[in-house]
């Protein structure tokens, strides 16, 4: 759960984001990348503020912020509910000048874990650097109740940053989203009208709120375009701009005290009756419409899905007939491919660089998807080939093993070369200018100690393993190409 605190690091009285648990360790690479500031938007600017990284003690892992004051974006349901309107204007322009870089959508929407309200008025965004480190430790109610719970089916593309605002507009009338609950996404996503919980709320905003909610396909594709979602942010801060907001600040024990009041009237028992049927029927046709159907087909081959299960239960792992250094090669040879299914072969616990790979392989496999390249090059295959240039934006990682020594009974000690875009420390010297067209690739040594045992299946398993040290051998710079260049015809 992430809690944001005052604490003191290095005797620096700072802002800190909690988000794990001090035994939690931030994958490498997402600790190597340059930093991108936050958004900071104000009532007279929009500027980037900065963060300053993560910090651990013994209560817990943190993002670390200059000493400031800021509080969930849940906070616009009750304690900053006058401001709402507002503050979500503010989310709007800050994604809006931020642009598609800084907003970095993976799911179509901003998670609220990256959106925070600064001094009770300000709106701070953090950027998609900080999204990563936060997003991979958080459980998976809280990652639902920050993106999940936000996505409507059947939203335009284009769409889909105003509908989210439109929807914290909601959650700052109501204290609770408008698509939250089963009920209300499985009859149709037809939210519980504004009227119940905030009848006092101004006609004009109210169905403005409304029509964003319950608007078809037709008209998001028509206030879309073709644009970006983050572009059409514009059409939504210049539609709100004279909208009235009338509503007053409460406590979160208020904002429970109305809700329970309105459940309670006859005239909400009855729509939600009706919610909850509509609901009931979807659900058993999901839950129970497919069974029906399986059903029928489950006895043809029920040999093959329990053979299948059977098989990928007890099997023995691919690295059953290696020793100890063919299982320690099988798993780098995955690392290299970024073979995040079969890395653990052999291994009780996960390789140090499973988090690593698993991030790395997304990283890829989403490029090669939107963008149509190869992003990460093999260093063992550039390194064989005589480290020719590479496309550009394209960057070399991998590992060449250079020795596996049995340092004594079942202990092995592995000296590898790490090729790697991403520095493992902040203390490395800054990029040179003069070649900021080329590809810099940072070579360490890198000492990784694993303990194995012979169980009694009978095969090497790895129980434990960690890297025990790493030191900066060499900082390459590799020449770039733009495109393939094209064979001269004769």
């Amino acid at each position: 759960m992430i809690e944001i605190l005052d604490r003191n690091f290095g005797g620096e009285d700072l802002t800190a984001i909690r988000f794990g648990s001090e035994k939690y360790e931030v994958p490498i690479h997402l600790m190597q990348k340059e930093r991108e500031d936050c958004i900071l938007v104000t009532d007279e600017e929009i500027v980037k503020y900065p963060w300053l990284g993560v910090a651990k003690d013994t209560t817990g892992q943190y993002l670390l912020l200059p000493k400031c004051s800021i509080e969930p974006i849940w906070t616009i349901g009750d304690k900053y509910r006058s401001k709402a309107l507002e503050i979500v204007r503010k989310i709007a322009l800050g994604i809006n000048q931020g642009g598609k870089d800084f907003a970095a959508l993976s799911v179509g929407v901003m998670p609220l874990y990256r959106i925070y309200i600064k001094d009770g008025k300000d709106v701070l965004i953090l950027p998609p650097d900080a999204e990563s480190i936060l997003s991979v430790s958080l459980s998976r109610d809280e990652l639902d109740a920050s993106t999940k719970s936000l996505l409507k089916a059947d939203t335009e593309k284009g769409f889909y940053l105003i509908l989210e605002m439109a929807e914290l507009l909601y959650y700052g009338a109501t204290g609770s989203l408008p698509f939250e609950s089963e009920e209300v996404r499985r009859s149709g996503y037809k939210e519980i009208p504004l009227e119940f919980y905030a009848s006092e709320l101004d006609e004009k905003c109210s169905s403005f709120i409304s029509s964003l909610l319950s608007m078809g396909s037709r008209k998001e594709r028509k206030i879309a375009g073709n644009r970006r979602s983050d572009e059409n942010l514009g059409w939504f801060i210049e539609e709100t701009k004279n909208l009235t907001w009338n509503l007053e600040d409460r406590t979160r024990e208020e904002t429970e005290s109305n809700r329970d009041r309105v459940e309670k009237d006859e005239s909400f028992q009855k729509l939600w009756k009706e919610k909850s049927h509509k609901a009931k029927v979807r659900r058993f046709w999901i839950e129970k419409g497919g069974v029906i159907l399986i059903s029928l087909l489950v006895v043809l081959f029920l040999s093959y899905f329990v053979g299948n299960w059977l098989y990928e239960t007890f099997r023995a792992p691919h690295t059953k007939d290696l020793d100890p250094e063919g299982v320690i090669l099988h798993m780098l040879d995955c690392q290299n491919n970024l073979d995040s299914a079969y890395i653990d072969e052999g291994f009780k616990a996960d390789p140090a660089q499973y988090s690593e790979v698993l991030n790395l392989y997304v990283t890829k496999t989403t490029r090669a998807t939107y963008e149509n390249i190869d992003a990460i090059v093999s260093a063992p295959e550039w390194v064989e080939n005589g480290m020719p240039a590479i496309l550009q934006g394209t960057f070399i990682y991998g590992v060449i093993p250079q020795s596996i020594t049995e340092i004594e009974d079942g202990k092995y000690e592995a000296i590898i070369d790490w090729y790697t875009p991403f520095a493992f420390t902040d203390d490395v010297e800054e990029e040179n200018p003069e070649m900021e067209n080329m590809a810099r690739v940072f070579v360490y040594s890198v000492t990784q100690d694993f303990d194995f045992q012979w169980n009694k299946r009978g095969w090497w398993v790895c129980v434990s393993n960690e890297i025990s040290d790493y030191t900066l051998s060499d900082v390459l710079y590799v020449d770039t190409y733009t495109s393939t260049p094209l064979l001269s015809q004769n």
